[in-house]
């Protein structure tokens, strides 16, 4: 399904680029070459975050090609461009602050 919505934002609604410059292709690119690198394997989409005028997305890296995947990345954006994160595994908890 992230698949799906992210082809749905790219090819329909078409917010993977800013309007005021459709030639700034990055995040296409990086969907591009994420759906290269995974291979059918893990889910990528990307979003265009109109106020801050920069896009980024969003991939989900089986363990066996992160490395590949992160060095890819970084080669073709640049440094501090690919952020490793994972998800912990109790899932969604609430924090109380005082």
């Amino acid at each position: 399904m992230v698949i799906a919505s992210g082809f749905s934002s790219f090819m329909y609604n078409q917010n993977i680029y800013p309007v005021h410059n459709v030639k700034e292709q990055g995040v296409s690119l990086a969907l591009a070459l994420s759906e290269l690198l995974l291979k059918g394997k893990g889910a990528w989409r990307g979003a265009w975050r109109r106020r801050a005028l920069q896009g980024t997305i969003q991939a989900f890296v089986p363990s066996e090609l992160l490395e590949t995947y992160t060095k890819t990345m970084t080669h073709v954006f640049g440094e501090n461009a690919c952020y490793k994160l994972s998800i912990r595994k109790q899932g969604a908890i609430r924090l109380n602050f005082s």
